[in-house]
């Protein structure tokens, strides 16, 4: 049976959503169940003795004895030149994302067979095209060729605003984190899908909402006039809100509503590629059609964004004032006093100690004693002097 897979990387632990295809019309989406003990399973990997990547809790469990080849915090890690090293091997981020999808996509080929006709993978909604299409080369790479990446709060979106009204709308997602809530705001425009316009991060729970609405208020749009508030991931008891001018979407489950709506919108691509494939081939029959890149042929990178430039301004100290003025001014007087005086007593110690010499050298000897001297009783004779 056909599906389709979305799958939502968090920072600590990871979700997906199928949805399947019951003949024209696509199924609900349903959560795929990846923990032992739960839907989600954490975004770990662990290398073993044979070289292998556990994921999941299994890694997770790995690692709590030999934390030293457990594996996480690599999914915000992409972009960055420095690889992770585990086990005296260096990988690049890039590719253990991808091991995380391939073990996600793995399981829900055994559970509904076959390969799922898109993905759609979140990623944070801070993230340029340098670090997509560095996840999309790795993905290819790994046999993932139809992929959609979109931001999670995004995805989020598509869970209860899968189809914007015509007209311009507005909408903000609340995403609730071990650091805080980071609130986006996004429009769509007719068919062109939700785009994310700005956001915050860092926000306390309780100010999630006017923080929404300030937002808003930011981008010209009133309260009243937005298309709804999405919560989701972790808000906590007593964190949703009571009346408010617009519709709040939580969900019985808020931790997957990324997860669910990133499989709406991979059975939204699978449509809108099956619909240009059959304008495509009315057009052109005998034409053939590459609507994905080839793995062999793939765009380059784009430029990495350059860092924003460095400027140091010089510290210039203060000028002295009063008493320090003086003793500053005085200063380089003091240090020449000082080294005369020592020079003088240098010299005067140099000259005492020749003096001292000199009168040493100048007072004769006393005289040896002599064998010649005798007394005046000894008799004269040979052998005297």
């Amino acid at each position: 049976m056909p599906y389709v897979l979305g799958i939502d990387v968090g920072p600590a632990r990871t979700h997906a959503a199928t949805r399947r295809r019951q003949g024209d019309p696509w199924a609900d989406p349903e959560p795929l169940w990846l923990g032992e003990s739960g839907p989600a399973a954490a975004t770990a990997l662990f290398l073993d003795d044979e070289g292998y990547l556990l994921t999941g809790d299994a890694a997770a469990q790995a690692g709590a004895t030999v934390p030293a080849r457990l594996l996480t915090g690599f999914h915000r890690r992409i972009g960055d030149d420095v690889p992770v090293f585990v086990g005296g091997e260096p990988f690049t981020p890039e590719s253990l994302s991808t091991v995380v999808v391939d073990g996600v996509a793995e399981l829900a080929g055994r559970d509904l067979g076959g390969t799922p006709r898109h993905l759609v993978v979140t990623h944070p909604g801070d993230w340029g095209g340098y670090r997509r299409e560095l996840l999309r080369h790795a993905l290819a790479d790994g046999g993932f060729a139809a992929v959609t990446l979109v931001p999670s709060a995004l995805a989020a979106l598509y869970a209860h605003l899968p189809e914007p009204e015509p007209g311009d709308r507005a909408a903000a997602v609340c995403e609730f984190g071990p650091d805080g809530v980071t609130v986006t705001l996004a429009t769509a425009s007719g068919a062109s899908g939700w785009i994310s316009r700005s956001s915050t991060e860092g926000v306390a729970p309780t100010a999630a909402v006017s923080s929404a609405f300030g937002l808003a208020h930011a981008a010209n749009v009133s309260p009243e006039t937005l298309a709804g508030i999405v919560f989701c991931g972790e808000p906590g008891p007593g964190v949703l809100p009571g009346r408010l001018p617009c519709p709040v979407f939580a969900g019985p489950r808020p931790a997957l509503t990324a997860a669910i709506g990133a499989s709406v919108l991979a059975s939204q691509r699978t449509g809108a590629v099956a619909a240009r494939t059959s304008a495509l081939t009315r057009l052109e029959p005998a034409a053939e059609t590459t609507l994905l890149p080839r793995l062999d042929e793939s765009p380059e990178l784009p430029e990495r964004p350059e860092r924003p430039p460095v400027e140091i301004t010089p510290f210039t100290l203060p000028e002295p004032e009063g008493a320090a003025k003086l003793l500053r001014r005085w200063r380089p007087l003091a240090a020449t006093a000082a080294v005369l005086a020592i020079a003088s007593t240098i010299l005067i110690a140099t000259l005492t100690s020749h003096e001292a010499t000199a009168d040493r050298e100048s007072t004769p000897p006393p005289p040896p004693p002599s064998s010649c001297t005798h007394p005046a009783t000894a008799p004269s004779g040979e052998g005297h002097c």
